[in-house]
């Protein structure tokens, strides 16, 4: 079983004594055609590890049918909205041929990740790897039905929040400040991408190529503002730009350099499981964000609606809309002021 997890991709991240560990709690299972793995709004007490099968994960068709939004194959790891934020499922997963998994307790789950951090920072990151490809499905999926992605909470609330004081000091003394004027290109689809951006001032638009290279066709998915976070995707999963961010006015943000931000984390395990937690927490987030605006979930729409409505550029945030939130807005407003000097 350990070899078989070896050669699922991107599990080279995890080390031998992870692997022996996980399949040592874990509970291998077979789901029939047509049985649920999970099933929208309904409790997560596991995590799984797809071994072999084909599962889908169904969106809602016209005529009333179920149809397929996504297969899922071997290697894809599931469940990760209960462990990252305790929620419900927001997707239905059914069995579309006999599928093997590995059921993961969640509680195990969390107290290895909060009793070894070099375990978490690991796990956290194979985590945010398999995150930000199944974001890139469903971004493409989502601009060819012309669905825009929202922002229902600045990033740097829940990054900051996750982090420390002393991580927030390290990024001002390694990043670099840098201005983007009105039309400038910051991030350009299918190139590499250079930096994590933190964006301070300003707004950003997103945008995907739904075309083919003889005939492009870009459609705007997205706008950032104050206070979101830019190239992460690239930098966990290593692939090129997913989209084209453009300044749609003057844009100031703090440029944190991949090659800098790898030493870092390859050094300082705790940062290292912070950080990747932090990422995998946003990814998740907008998967589900994603989902419901493509009317695929209903899981937090209320939540979603009441974080969406302040949105505009401002030079405050709005400290309710999430427990911790002000820890991580003084560290926020902290950053801008010393760079600011």
């Amino acid at each position: 079983m350990k070899q078989l997890l070896s050669e699922f991709r991107h599990f080279n991240v995890l080390q031998e004594d992870d692997l022996s560990w996980m399949t040592a709690i874990a509970h291998p299972k077979t789901y029939q055609p047509g049985m649920f793995l999970m099933q929208e709004g309904q409790p997560i007490q596991s995590m799984y590890l797809a071994l072999s099968g084909h599962l889908s994960v169904l969106e809602s068709l016209p005529n009333g049918s179920k149809g397929n939004l996504l297969t899922l194959t071997a290697g894809e790891l599931l469940g990760e909205t209960s462990l990252l934020s305790n929620q419900s499922s927001s997707m239905t997963i059914e069995a579309v041929e006999p599928a093997e998994v590995l059921e993961l307790s969640k509680q195990q789950l969390e107290q290895k990740l909060e009793s070894d951090r070099d375990f978490a920072a690991r796990f956290y990151r194979l985590l945010a790897i398999k995150l930000s490809e199944r974001l890139r499905q469903l971004s493409n999926l989502m601009a060819k039905r012309q669905i825009k992605e929202g922002e229902p909470l600045r990033k740097v609330l829940m990054v900051f929040a996750t982090l420390n004081d002393s991580d927030v000091a390290w990024m001002l003394a390694n990043g670099r400040s840098e201005k983007a004027p009105l039309g400038a290109a910051l991030i350009e689809q299918n190139k590499s991408v250079p930096a994590v951006y933190l964006l301070l001032e300003g707004m950003l638009g997103i945008y995907i190529n739904t075309g083919d290279p003889d005939q492009p066709h870009e459609t705007e998915v997205a706008r950032r503002v104050k206070g979101d976070i830019l190239g992460d995707m690239s930098f966990v999963d290593g692939g090129l730009a997913s989209a084209t961010v453009r300044a749609l006015e003057n844009t100031w943000v703090l440029a944190l350099p991949q090659s800098t931000l790898a030493a870092k984390l390859q050094e300082d395990g705790g940062f290292a499981s912070r950080f990747y937690r932090a990422i995998a927490q946003t990814l998740s987030n907008r998967c589900q964000d994603l989902l419901m605006r493509g009317g695929l979930s209903t899981i937090s729409m209320d939540a979603i609606n009441l974080l969406s409505q302040d949105i505009e550029v401002e030079d405050e945030i709005n400290l309710d809309v999430l427990e911790g939130t002000a820890i991580a807005a003084t560290r926020f407003d902290w950053l801008i002021q010393q760079l600011r000097r």
